[in-house]
C-alpha cells in the first residue's frame, strides 16, 4: 500500500518525517495521514496527490509507482459504488417504466373486452308521430269545450318529458306499474325515452303501439 512504501523507505534512509515536513512545507499531520493511510484526515484529493508526489521524490521513489498505488488503493470502492449506483438508477428506471405501463395496458385490455362483450349498436333515432284525430260518428271532431285526459301507464321504466297545452312541462321517470293522470286544454307534446315501455289512453281510448322499448319517440296529441 501508499503508506508502506513511503514509510519504508523513509526509515531504510532514516529521515525524520517532521524535518522532511519542513523541507516540503508540507504538515506533518497529513504526511502522517498518507503513511497511516487514514485519507479522510486529508484534503481534496487533487491536494493529497501532490503531496504524495512530492513525498515519493524527496525518497527518491518513483512518483508515478506511488500515485498509482494510492489509486488503487482508493478506486475500487468508488468504481463498486459508482457501479451500484448505477444499477440502483436502472432498477428505478424500469420501475418506473412499468408503473407507466401497466396502467396503459389495463386500459387497452378494458376497452378490448367491452368491444367484445359489448358491441357498438347502431344510434336510436327519434321519430315523431301523431295519432289519428278522435272519431265521433264518423266525424273528426276537436273537442274545445272539454278538457283533454291523457292516462300514462308505465309496463317497464321509462323517462317522460310532458308539456301541457306548450306551458307547463313535466319531467319525470316512472317505473313499473307506475302511471299518471293529465289534464289539458288544447293537447300534450310528449317525449319518451322508451316508447316500448308505456301504455297511453288519450281522452278514453288507447293509442296502439307508438315505438319499441328503448326507442325515443316524440308525439304530439291531439
Amino acid at each position: 500500500m501508499v503508506g508502506d512504501i513511503l514509510k519504508k523507505k523513509r526509515e531504510e534512509l532514516g529521515q525524520d518525517l517532521l524535518e522532511i515536513s519542513r523541507t516540503l512545507k508540507i504538515s506533518y499531520t497529513y504526511l502522517k495521514a498518507i503513511e497511516d493511510e487514514t485519507f479522510e484526515k486529508l484534503p481534496e484529493e487533487v491536494y493529497v496527490k501532490g503531496y504524495i508526489r512530492e513525498y515519493a521524490e524527496i525518497l527518491n521513489i518513483d512518483p508515478e509507482i506511488v500515485i498509482k498505488a494510492y489509486n488503487q488503493q482508493v478506486s475500487p470502492p468508488q468504481a463498486e459504488n459508482k457501479e451500484a449506483l448505477e444499477k440502483d438508477a436502472l432498477k428505478r428506471k424500469r420501475s418506473k417504466i412499468k408503473l407507466l405501463l401497466t396502467p396503459l395496458l389495463l386500459l387497452l385490455l378494458v376497452i378490448t373486452v367491452t368491444f367484445i362483450l359489448f358491441p357498438s349498436s347502431p344510434r336510436k333515432k327519434e321519430i315523431s308521430i301523431s295519432p289519428p284525430p278522435v272519431e265521433t260518428m264518423g266525424k273528426n271532431i276537436l273537442k274545445t269545450d272539454t278538457p283533454h285526459i291523457l292516462k300514462v301507464f308505465a309496463i317497464d321504466t321509462t323517462w317522460l318529458l310532458i308539456a301541457v297545452d306548450n306551458t307547463t312541462t313535466k319531467d319525470m321517470i316512472l317505473k313499473h306499474g307506475e302511471s299518471i293522470e293529465l289534464q289539458a286544454k288544447t293537447g300534450f307534446s310528449l317525449k319518451i325515452g322508451n316508447a316500448g315501455g308505456v301504455k297511453l289512453i288519450f281522452d278514453g281510448k288507447e293509442i296502439g303501439k307508438i315505438g319499441g322499448k328503448g326507442q325515443v319517440v316524440n308525439l304530439n296529441l291531439p
